[in-house]
């Protein structure tokens, strides 16, 4: 693992700049005279394979005219080879660990950093995705003003003035950001709000979790979100808290998730899991029960815990928390109780809703079950979600009422994102000074008097602390390829202190990180801050907050609310749209949400009862109001099997801004059909239906009429199959399911540890193939196990940038010719609260006895010696007989060239993998490059090959380790291990295709055997 030991101005240790040449981040020099830009081919041919960063430059900057080679050849530096840089991941405040692989000067691959103490080599889709936002080339290449380009001093010379004049006039000066988990440019707003009198910082998150934190305020005394240890929790309830999607750190939480539900022989204990929710989400389709439940009977259901487990604690309150509730719910809850009595110190309870009294009574039921500073840390708070809902509705009402002189935004779309925004244009207009530092022109930069672009945080020095004393660094791969500039550097120029962000950075972690160092560490600021580059984080001391006894008095309790004959919204996001900042990456569009299987939409999510009784078929376009005169959208619909009956689903984060550029992505000559909205973008902003309530945002509204319309749009869903359940024709009775993913129970498990094993058809070594093939080196193989893969979809964008998979766009999707090359089947099983759901990672199998072979009339896919079914791009002539003899259906036909016409967006392609061309059959090569890659370098060691050295691009970044991969022959490797589980099986083994991949079957923690599994 490297880092750039570097400043502002590179490698000082290169020497000088030669006058006339400019250095660029990997120490190559390039002309600063304009010239014409090159083509890729141009360039290719001028400059070869390790001059790609040189070409980059002439796509923002100075063209590039000439380049030279290093002067001095950095140490460990070889051309053509991947290097990878320890840094931190800004797709969302989470900030998990990252891996920047780059070659020579260009950053390619996002992976995972295994020594990271949160995500633990996990990285999640928005994460694998960052490199295609880097190369978009829509991104702003300079600076607005009013519109129009401009230059930096100009620009900033404007805006002193307009900030002197403002303090003068002891106006209102306001920063609204996201969540800020950086320390340096937390201190660098501060420092630049010290100016003015009257000043202030509003964070507004795009999914607000403020409720919890206003909830600790009152009943702890100081306003902190937990840190939520779910490796820790041996019984886990969640009222509809998305923890293993969206839900503050989902990385996190899946891998210590995932390490508590490995049951094995010799001791099967897992992780007791269950979901209330009124929407089917990731975490409920993974829960051991799912519990489907009406948004108004969440805090009545909370209430009624409380109640009970303070009777179990002794705890005597003046009147109960709840009101009466059925009797179903009081047996639910009762047992719910039971289990978490009996999990004292070693449970968890959570919960995503707003409501300020809903969240004291889960801080009150982890209080009464000593769950504090056992599975809920506020000592060492996160500090991933810092929304102040207050602020954000007094910022609103001082805009209407022109107390703001000056607004500042940054890390957030103010116009898109906040509760009635719609309403807020003309007053926003007014202020005399406005600034945006979006990479693009959103809603609020449309407006902006200046558009101050920000770097990409792959071309950027920053930092982050996640998590109170854990603080990792943020250090740029390349140099900015356009003319933006960081916000530490903006707000220091603003302050009439100009620096260099590397400058900021790094005085702020001498004067403020560095004395917080452990006692263990370095005397030294330059041996600390080396080692974190090298590291990319570290661990210090942290300040614990002043934490009050538990103030019960705050507890009030929940009002009856009557079920509303209407139907109740729930606004939610996806794993791929986790803010309107994703919605320009074509990656995330195309990206099947885990559990719908639909890309480039979002849709009104609806229970099958009531889609039966008004009509409604999937894609019918029906329209949602918020009461006779309230906001109203269009969407299609989905039919949502597990969703409650009276609830409406919709995903927020689309319909912004400038996507109408996806409209017509795929192949050029065929016009893809037109987006669901009139005016083009992908997508529609639900974001008008979040309102303010009680001082929070609220993402769950009762009161809304659906209406069916006439027209109809087609979902570009990746799955069309369902269901296990095998179709009455082939099983009249209706008692057999398919056995592509076995199920078991922990307590069946217990009994016998091959419990829910499926007896083989095919029992013979007798077979019509000549002899087996061959492998006396290597045999490479993969074992998942389905108990901890939760269906993230991490693999999936993590495959797609490694194998230069392209996007082809919603209407290639929609006739089912997506290209990934690893797909996450989900399939529904039982019904009612009787419905499971699984999740099973899908490749090419590299089958032993591979039936594509035998079809195809060029020889274009062969076994190899090592046990790879590998694919001769050219010798494929595009008969298409391997894919229809294929059971898995896992191979891809390249209908189309794509078009590969945006030079700059080309960048990102991996120069280790064959672009395809057209009408080719492509799939999973296993990362063939990786391995050769593997091989290469334990040669030139001359050592072999250890074992865990080689990760396919799936299993790198896997949050929850579900993926396993490796030399079957080594009898010592993790996937030797693996495939003696007696948890062990193949997917259509029967076949007598011998795949080289293996699942591990899935294991529910439930007393008694079920129907299904």
């Amino acid at each position: 693992m490297n880092a750039m030991n570097q400043n502002s101005d590179d490698h000082r240790s290169l020497g000088t700049e030669p006058r006339g040449l400019r250095r660029l981040s990997n120490g190559y020099f390039v002309s600063t005279e304009e010239a014409p830009a090159l083509s890729r081919r141009e360039f290719l041919e001028a400059a070869g394979f390790s001059l790609s960063l040189a070409a980059m430059s002439g796509c923002g900057r100075a063209p590039v005219e000439s380049a030279l080679p290093f002067p001095i050849q950095p140490v460990g530096a070889i051309p053509g080879r991947l290097q990878y840089y320890a840094s931190t991941c800004a797709g969302c405040p989470a900030a998990c660990g990252l891996l920047i692989g780059t070659r020579d000067g260009r950053p390619l691959k996002m992976e995972g950093l295994p020594e990271h103490p949160l995500s633990q080599g996990g990285l999640c889709a928005v994460g694998q995705a960052l490199p295609i936002g880097l190369y978009d080339s829509q991104r702003l290449i300079g600076l607005l003003r009013a519109g129009k380009k401009a230059e930096w001093a100009q620009v900033d010379e404007e805006i002193l003035q307009g900030l002197r004049q403002i303090k003068d006039q002891e106006q209102q000066v306001v920063i609204v950001t996201s969540t800020i988990t950086s320390p340096t440019i937390q201190a660098s707003i501060d420092s630049f709000l010290d100016q003015f009198q009257n000043a202030k910082h509003v964070v507004l998150d795009a999914v607000s979790s403020s409720a919890i934190l206003d909830a600790h305020e009152q009943t702890h005394a100081v306003r902190v979100l937990p840190h939520y240890r779910f490796d820790r929790a041996e019984v886990v309830v969640s009222f509809g808290a998305d923890f293993l999607g969206t839900w503050i750190s989902p990385v996190e939480f899946t891998a210590d998730w995932s390490a508590r539900r490995v049951p094995r022989e010799q001791s099967p204990e897992m992780s007791y899991h269950v979901q209330l929710e009124s929407r089917m989400s990731l975490t409920g389709s993974n829960a051991d029960r799912r519990i489907a439940i009406h948004p108004s009977n969440q805090g009545p259901l909370v209430a009624r815990l409380a109640d009970k487990l303070a009777a179990a604690a002794g705890r005597q309150l003046d009147e109960p928390l709840a009101p009466r509730i059925a009797e179903s719910d009081e047996n639910l809850v009762s047992e719910l109780a039971e289990r978490l009595w009996n999990a004292r110190g070693k449970s968890l309870v959570l919960c995503d809703s707003q409501e300020v009294g809903v969240q004291t009574q889960i801080n009150f039921i982890n209080d009464l079950l000593g769950n504090y500073e056992h599975t809920l840390d506020i000592e060492r708070p996160s500090l991933q979600r810092q929304g102040n809902d207050r602020e954000v509705q007094q910022l609103v009402e001082d805009i209407r009422a022109k107390q703001v002189g000056a607004l500042i935004v940054a890390e957030v779309d103010l116009l898109y994102d906040l509760a009635g925004h719609e309403s807020l244009s003309a007053e926003v207009g007014e202020i005399p000074l406005t600034i945006s530092f979006s990479h693009r022109v959103d809603e609020f930069a449309a407006i902006a008097k200046f558009v101050c672009p920000d770097h990409h945080t792959l071309e950027s020095w920053s930092d982050a602390e996640p998590i109170s004393g854990l603080i990792s660094l943020i250090q740029p791969t390349i140099r900015p390829l356009s003319n933006t500039r960081a916000i530490v550097e903006s707000l220091a120029v603003w302050s009439g202190q100009p620096q260099a962000a590397y400058e900021v950075v790094k005085d702020h972690w001498e004067k403020k990180i560095f004395p917080r160092r452990r006692s263990t560490g370095s005397s030294q600021f330059l041996d600390f801050w080396e080692q974190a580059l090298r590291d990319g984080f570290v661990e210090v001391s942290s300040e614990a907050p002043t934490i009050g006894r538990f103030e019960t008095s705050v507890l009030e309790p929940v009002a009856q609310e009557r079920m509303s004959e209407n139907f109740s919204l729930v606004l939610y996001n996806k794993v791929s749209m986790l803010d309107s900042r994703h919605s320009h990456n074509p990656w995330l569009q195309e990206l099947p949400d885990p559990v719908t299987k639909v890309t480039w939409d979002n849709y009104v999510s609806i229970s099958p009862r009531d889609a039966a009784e008004l009509g409604i078929q999937d894609g019918d376009v029906v329209k949602v109001s918020a009461g006779k005169n309230g906001s109203r959208i269009e969407l299609p619909a989905l039919i949502q099997p597990g969703q409650h009956d009276g609830v409406l689903a919709v995903a927020l984060a689309y319909g912004c801004k400038g996507t109408d550029r996806f409209a017509k992505i795929g192949p050029q000559w065929i016009e893809a059909r037109p987006s669901v909205s009139e005016n083009g973008l992908v997508g529609v902003n639900a974001a008008v239906f979040v309102s303010f309530h009680g001082g929070t945002q609220r993402y769950t509204r009762a009161g809304f009429s659906l209406a069916k319309t006439s027209r109809h749009r087609e979902l570009a869903a990746t799955q069309e199959y369902n269901s296990l359940e095998l179709p009455p024709e082939v099983a009249p009775h209706g008692a057999e399911r398919r056995k592509i993913v076995q199920h078991t129970t922990l307590a069946a498990f217990t009994k016998d540890a091959e419990a829910g094993a499926v007896e083989e058809h095919f029992s013979t070594e007798t077979q019509l193939w000549p002899e087996d093939h061959p492998k006396p080196d290597h045999t490479w193989g993969m074992v998942i196990d389905l108990n901890k893969c939760t269906g993230c979809s991490a693999c999936v964008i993590a495959c797609q940038s490694e194998n230069n998979i392209p996007v082809v766009g919603y209407d290639e999707v929609r006739r089912q010719r997506e290209m990934h090359w690893i797909r996450i089947d989900r399939y529904y099983d039982g019904e009612d609260e009787d419905l499971n759901v699984a999740h099973q990672p899908m490749m090419c199998q590299h089958c032993g006895n591979a039936p594509c072979e035998t079809v195809c009339p060029v020889l274009a896919t062969v076994h190899s010696s090592e046990g790879l079914n590998e694919q001769v791009y050219n010798r494929c002539v595009g008969t298409r007989y391997c894919a229809n003899n294929c059971p898995y259906k896992v191979r891809r036909f390249n209908w189309f060239k794509y078009p590969y016409d945006d030079t700059l967006q080309n960048l990102v392609l991996n120069p280790e993998v064959t672009v395809r061309s057209r009408g080719v059959m492509e799939k999973c090569s296993m990362c063939f490059q990786r391995i050769e890659a593997g091989k290469i370098e334990a040669r030139s060691q001359g050592l072999p090959i250890v074992d865990g050295a080689i990760q396919t691009a799936c299993q790198q970044s896997c949050p929850a380790s579900a993926i396993v991969f490796g030399d079957m022959n080594d009898p010592q490797s993790e996937i030797h291990l693996a495939l003696e589980n007696p948890r062990r099986y193949r997917v259509l083994e029967e076949l007598n295709v011998r795949p080289a991949v293996s699942y591990l079957r899935v294991v529910r923690n439930r007393d008694e055997e079920s129907q299904h599994g």
